[in-house]
């Protein structure tokens, strides 16, 4: 009765461990379910935080299929040309030329379909929202 019952407890502690965790999940797991074609339209800077001045410039972005980015001054004709990426943690690569061998990183915080949340090294937080 003893072994029966020890044999019982062994295989409902592993059962219970399994469950554990295989709900438990890395958090990089998470980040793999980003849809990245989201990212392609046009977007808006809403905020930046923490704000290095006040007087911050608003941008647009257009993220293009080709990994291009167009970046204007609001409505501005004149557009700079960057260059993103995504890197293999699903973070956001910003170049500002092809040769670059490094670029700016971002984590992303929240992709949808109206908002992209990302994140600096520096701990900056930019807000966009898509642009209708």
């Amino acid at each position: 009765m003893n072994k029966l019952f020890i044999g019982l407890l062994i295989i409902a502690a592993g059962a219970g461990a399994f469950f554990l965790l295989r709900k438990k999940r890395n958090p990089a797991d998470a980040i793999t379910e980003i849809k990245k074609e989201w990212i392609i339209g046009k977007w808006k800077t809403e905020s930046w935080q923490p704000s290095k001045d006040s007087a911050q410039p608003l941008y647009r972005y257009d993220f293009l299929k080709n990994g291009n980015v167009l970046r204007s001054l609001n409505d501005s004709a004149k557009a700079d040309t960057l260059l993103y990426e995504w890197n293999k943690n699903n973070e956001l690569v910003w170049k500002e030329k092809a040769s670059d061998s490094t670029g700016r990183v971002f984590a992303v915080l929240q992709l949808n379909q109206d908002s992209l949340q990302v994140k600096g090294k520096d701990s900056t937080i930019i807000l966009f929202t898509k642009m209708k």
